[in-house]
């Protein structure tokens, strides 16, 4: 009767968490990225939202999210991916854990696990413009650049006056024009 109980509570706890995909401030930072005209107002409505996507309320999770920068500097990849599987494995609806993971696939030319990682962020965030971005990479890798631009198109929905963006479509319909 006291396991049913705690993993009642365990699945309350779980389920009322405002990390990652779920924070109440995404929305409101998504409306004001939509309408920025301001480049740096731009990038700091950005970095706000990576830091919304990078909090759990799991501190052994948070831990190991805050240890991504330490996997990126020191190159290792095979590493940052087993941290990020068992994070995965403890919060299956941990968007930006599948999305860090989904990175370090990339990094090491793994790009089909990548790619899988990428349709699970997406799952579960759908406006995460990294994910896009990461998908439209690899898409270009493949050379299915229709399909990139169409990515990158869902990206423009999200960041209209993202400049960035707007440069990699004009490479990206450079490469289309070329290869046609």
């Amino acid at each position: 009767m006291i396991k049913v109980i705690l993993s009642l509570i365990f699945l309350i706890f779980v389920t009322n968490s405002n990390a990652d995909q779920n924070s109440p401030q995404l929305d409101n930072l998504f409306e004001d990225l939509y309408k920025v005209q301001d480049l740096t107002q731009q990038n700091k409505i950005v970095s706000n939202i990576w830091s919304e996507w990078m909090k759990t309320d799991n501190p052994e999770s948070q831990k190991i999210m805050d240890m991504i920068p330490y996997f990126f500097q020191t190159r290792n990849y095979d590493e940052a991916i087993e941290a990020l599987s068992y994070v995965i494995e403890q919060e299956p609806n941990f968007s930006e854990a599948y999305n860090k993971r989904a990175t370090f696939y990339f990094m090491m030319g793994d790009f089909e696990n990548s790619m899988k990682d990428i349709e699970s962020t997406l799952a579960l965030e759908p406006r995460h413009f990294g994910a896009l971005d990461g998908m439209s990479r690899i898409l270009i890798s493949y050379q299915q650049y229709e399909q990139a631009f169409q990515v990158y198109e869902e990206m423009m929905s999200l960041m209209p006056n993202d400049v960035t963006l707007h440069m990699k479509m004009d490479r990206l319909s450079k490469l289309m024009y070329d290869d046609a």
